[in-house]
């Protein structure tokens, strides 16, 4: 197997990213979080969080610009979402771009609740989104706050949004109330409204999966096999699983099944955490080649590992965003 290096950003420390396939210029719009290097060794990085654009052909050759293309996600000062930005999903639609990401609001609970904002773009050649008011934020059976003794803090980020049969739904990685301390993790599920993301009304509904295992579930995604299984794969570290004494894999996990809506209860380990890559993407471009941050260095990391999945339906080109 080719061992790749970690591409690194001249002036940042890289780690969760996610992207867009422009098929005709053969180029990944690369999307992702980037911190002062200094603030890593502290763990202050997830606290000072930038959104950056980089471009790339491969994931091997990464064109982060001059420096105007860091930060290109700011929302206005008086925005609800005033702390660190996280994770997110950025899709097409018919007449530009919606970037679905993680917010938080620094002066509400213990300052890490968090909700899905949203920002449009006409085009992907523009350094700075258009931030909407929009603050999904968790109801339902999630939890809506940080709970007292959980291992993790509140979860309700990471979303990806697909379509089946018309209609478009949201993944989002969650905690639910109703199941142990430390066992909370669950993959959120939302449905838009009428289609409509002008209107951007989701309804919630009953978790994806909820395996009672791990305390958290983070950058849930959706693929299918050549054969139309569907995989549900999600990122954790062992030491949030509360069954890593049996099997301390942690990394890339994933929970499969005939349908998205009948996935088996039990997941597997896909790469585990000691590969080295975290929060990885599967690039169906790439035949299903998995990719991750380096969890040392930083960068952005291909594993040479070729799954062979699909995407699934996530043509919104016939939706228009006309604002909120």
């Amino acid at each position: 197997m080719i061992t790749f290096p970690a591409v690194q950003h001249p002036r940042r420390y890289v780690w969760d990213f996610w992207y867009v396939f422009d098929a005709a210029a053969g180029q990944y719009h690369v999307f992702y979080l980037s911190a002062e290097t200094a603030l890593v060794p502290l763990g202050q990085h997830h606290f000072a969080t930038w959104l950056g654009h980089a471009m790339t052909p491969d994931f091997s050759h990464i064109d982060w610009g001059d420096g105007r293309r860091d930060r290109v996600l700011i929302p206005p000062t008086d925005h609800w979402a005033e702390a660190a930005l996280w994770s997110g999903d950025v899709i097409r639609v018919g007449n530009g771009y919606l970037w679905f990401f993680t917010g938080r609001r620094r002066h509400q609970d213990d300052g890490m609740t968090q909700a899905i904002g949203m920002a449009y773009c006409p085009d992907l050649t523009s350094d700075r989104w258009q931030v909407t008011a929009l603050g999904i934020s968790p109801g339902h059976s999630y939890q809506p706050k940080t709970v007292p003794g959980d291992s993790t803090v509140h979860a309700w980020r990471d979303p990806f949004l697909f379509r089946d049969q018309g209609q478009i739904y949201m993944l989002v990685a969650a905690k639910v109330t109703d199941a142990p301390l430390g066992r909370s993790g669950a993959v959120g599920l939302l449905k838009l409204k009428n289609n409509d993301f002008s209107q951007s009304q989701w309804d919630y509904l009953d978790p994806l999966v909820q395996p009672e295992r791990f305390s958290e579930i983070e950058v849930p995604q959706l693929y299918q096999t050549a054969q139309g299984q569907y995989e549900l794969v999600f990122s954790c570290w062992a030491k949030h699983d509360s069954e890593a004494a049996i099997a301390p894999a942690g990394g890339l996990q994933g929970f499969s099944g005939p349908h998205w809506t009948t996935l088996s209860p039990s997941p597997y380990t896909l790469l585990a955490e000691g590969s080295g890559l975290y929060a990885c993407r599967v690039i169906p471009e790439m035949g299903g080649e998995i990719v991750g941050f380096d969890g040392q260095r930083g960068g952005i990391r291909r594993s040479g590992i070729k799954t062979g999945w699909q995407g699934v339906n996530r043509d919104f080109s016939d939706c228009w965003f006309k604002g909120i």
